[in-house]
């Protein structure tokens, strides 16, 4: 039975208050948005026009280099008649909202319901509701003029922000802002039509490209908040362990330092400057419990799960036809291979980074995080106050893939602000960053198929790794209203998580891109095995998808080469029913140069994917040189429906395939007695600019609603690099990092 994501939240039971929420990331709309100043204009929660001519787009969403920024001001501009450029797009706090407005700031924002930027959300959700914000102040304001002029709104258009008149006077919106904010607001305006778009569509340059190129832009180490101490925290060497000694004498005596003290999270260093305080912490003498993940080796924990993958799954996500005779079957050609992914970092790189005042019974926040309600949530819940009381300012942030979803370093800076009587700024380093939890889940899949005829006659997945679901449960809350007690929450978080744990309902995180997959394949199951190991998971970019799409397209690949067909041509063949899919491979195709002659010791592999509504297929061209793994050029074909700024999709789809060549070839993060032994990028490697490949993305103009760009660039290219390896050395990579896995194969043999 297939079971889609909405679905499956609605099976949830008495976790009903879920919906729309989790699903699609869904986020209400703000209200009650303040005035520039008495004669200002603002139509709804997102818009506001001061007399002055200044035009305000209060984000819901954060911009975290993904172009979230630039892609609402085109939808503002378009229907505002507006250029681009005249667009200041500011984030919107939680629930205060303050801006560089002076005297005239906007304030009180009360969001209704949950704030969040993540699942390549942002324009498909945004696409219709800030053009009719836009259209409906464009209304507003040419009735404003006809009613000042005396005359019809149908004399009457609004052209690059003006309203002008058939006869040719004309005002601007400035200079009708005040009256405009006494029309009645039109509820259900008229939108363009695609035809008439004028930016949708359209080269356009970014919005914040000017403050980030100055030094303007403001992050979350951005923030200067006068009297605010700077924090260092020394985290314990493995997760959840805790104080038994402390000897803070030598810090205490260095300049600048203001305290150190232990708390749950582990030791806090306050002083007056950044650098003072990481210098105490350096000679700060500390001995500690085990933590809760003592003597887990991430090796062991690899071949628990290998083992695993060979039993029955502990639910079956999907099952169709008879897998099982399917195998069995004479004349058909089998294969049981077995895939591998490994633990992974986000590494953004601004590292976590939190300031938070406790006033009494109120709490100031700025941060930059992917969900200003849930750090809400967080601390609300540790201090013992209404999330309500909890204001959050979101700055920008400098990457976030996902880990800026978790509260954590938030809540952490609020555990030592709540010490002491001054707002705090805490600050972690690149290596607290890369050993504080909450990382990509390591998987094991055992993906079983067969061919005849030269087709695919069936297809067995099982997958075992942890559940993001299950170990996100505790910042869950967030999607509950703030009336609702706390022991409700937790009670019903953890009655769905048991389900989850138990197998009566599939943590759909974990199979998707495979319980998906648009492969015509007449008999067909996916099962899942939740395991439990006590390092912290959460959302990594582009989430079950960044390994099921690996190994999905490596096993179609295989699958082909077992029934003697060329891997494009047998991607076509079982795509008869997805067009979409069917498309974007054809283009890759004809980009990549795909059947060309290609020169020894190099090869091309390509694959195919949906993720967040969007299809992407790439072909991948690389080898390997003196040992080492080297891409030279992938060839990339998009349709995310209506490309919105086809500049920023492409530029985004460019992200997506860096950042998953670099987790392809070298990165993992290894546990040896519960420790993390990776901590900076010379042991967690990105890919270097040397070392990047030529990359051509062709966005295809589609008729089809949009959606989103900043995940699905991602996940073929990891399958896409496997084909061409095997390509171009007839070697089979099936565990990443690929790097490591070919150094493994060339020592055993």
């Amino acid at each position: 039975m297939r079971i889609e994501r909405r679905d499956f939240m609605k099976m949830l039971g008495g976790g009903a208050l879920m919906l729309g929420v989790l699903p699609g990331c869904k986020t209400a709309q703000v209200v009650g948005l303040g005035d520039l100043s008495d004669a200002a204009f603002t139509p709804n929660a997102f818009l506001t026009i001061s007399p002055d001519g200044r035009i305000v787009l209060a984000l819901n969403k954060a911009e975290m280099g993904q172009g979230v920024s630039t892609g609402s001001a085109v939808l503002i501009a378009e229907e505002l008649e507006v250029a681009v450029e005249a667009i200041e797009a500011v984030h919107v706090a939680r629930p205060e909202f303050e801006s560089s407005l002076g005297e005239a700031a906007l304030s009180e924002i009360a969001p209704v319901g949950m704030q969040i930027t993540g699942g390549s959300s942002s324009t498909p959700e945004n696409f219709v509701p800030l053009r009719k914000a836009a259209a409906s102040a464009r209304e507003m304001l040419i009735a404003a003029a006809a009613e000042q002029w005396k005359t019809d709104k149908s004399a009457c258009r609004a052209e690059d922000g003006h309203v002008i008149h058939t006869d040719g006077r004309k005002l601007a919106y400035g200079a009708l802002a005040e009256a405009a904010s006494r029309q009645s607001v039109v509820d259900d305006p008229p939108l363009k039509p695609r035809s008439e778009f004028k930016k949708i569509g359209k080269p356009v340059v970014r919005v914040d490209a000017r403050d980030k190129a100055t030094g303007q832009a403001k992050f979350g180490t951005d923030v200067k908040i006068e009297g605010a101490l700077r924090a260092v925290v020394i985290h314990p060497p493995q997760l959840g362990g805790q104080v038994k000694t402390l000897d803070a004498d030598a810090a205490k005596r260095l300049p600048g330092v203001v305290e150190v003290f232990a708390f749950e999270r582990g030791v806090a260093v306050l002083a007056e400057k950044y650098w003072q305080a990481s210098a105490a912490a350096r000679v700060v003498k500390v001995t500690w419990t085990e933590g809760v993940v003592a003597g887990l080796d991430s090796a062991k924990l690899e071949a628990a799960a290998r083992k695993q993958s060979k039993e029955k799954g502990a639910s079956r996500v999907k099952n169709r036809g008879d897998v099982d005779g399917a195998l069995s079957e004479d004349g058909v050609v089998t294969l049981d291979v077995t895939y591998e992914a490994p633990y992974l970092a986000h590494a953004p790189m601004e590292p976590m980074n939190c300031t938070v005042h406790v006033q009494g019974d109120r709490v100031k926040v700025w941060c930059p995080t992917q969900s200003p309600t849930i750090v809400a949530e967080g601390i609300s819940r540790l201090l013992g106050l209404k999330r309500a009381d909890v204001s959050v300012d979101t700055t920008m942030l400098g990457g976030g893939f996902g880990r800026r979803g978790v509260p954590d370093f938030a809540v952490e800076a609020a555990m030592i602000a709540r010490r002491v009587d001054r707002p705090v700024q805490l600050v972690w380093s690149r290596e607290d960053d890369m050993r504080g939890g909450y990382y990509r889940p390591a998987v094991v899949a055992r993906m079983r198929g067969a061919v005849a005829g030269g087709r695919a006659r069936a297809v067995h997945y099982h997958g075992v790794s942890q559940s993001i679901f299950m170990d996100q449960s505790p910042f869950l809350g967030a999607l509950f209203p703030d009336w609702m007690p706390s022991l409700a929450k937790r009670m019903m978080l953890k009655a769905n998580v048991g389900f989850v744990q138990a197998g009566a309902f599939p943590d759909f995180l974990a199979t998707e891109g495979v319980a998906d997959s648009p492969y015509d394949v007449e008999d067909f199951r996916v099962e899942y095995t939740p395991v439990r190991t006590g390092i912290p998971v959460s959302f990594w970019r582009s989430v079950g998808h960044s390994f099921n799409a690996f190994i999905n397209e490596t096993f179609m690949d295989e699958l082909a080469h077992a029934a003697k067909q060329d891997p494009f041509e047998f991607r076509r063949a079982h795509l008869t029913n997805a067009p979409r899919h069917l498309r974007v491979l054809e283009e890759a195709a004809k980009l990549g140069k795909w059947g060309a002659p290609i020169e020894d010791g190099w090869g091309r592999g390509i694959a195919v994917h949906k993720s967040f509504g969007t299809f992407v297929a790439h072909v991948v061209e690389a080898g390997v040189v003196d040992d080492r793994i080297r891409v030279r050029r992938v060839s990339s074909a998009v349709d995310c429906g209506l490309a919105v700024t086809p500049d920023l999709v492409a530029a985004q789809i460019e992200s997506g395939i860096i950042y998953g060549l670099s987790a392809a070839i070298d990165q993992r993060l290894d546990l040896v007695d519960g420790v993390v032994q990776q901590g900076n990028f010379d042991t967690y490697p990105c890919l270097r600019m040397h070392e990047s490949p030529e990359i051509e993305v062709k966005v295809i103009d589609s008729d089809e609603r949009p959606f989103g760009v900043g995940e699905p660039g991602l996940p073929p290219v990891l399958g896409g690099l496997s084909n061409a390896i095997f390509a171009a050395t007839g070697v089979r990579l099936r565990s990443m990092p690929m790097q490591q896995a070919w150094d493994r194969r060339k020592e055993t043999t």
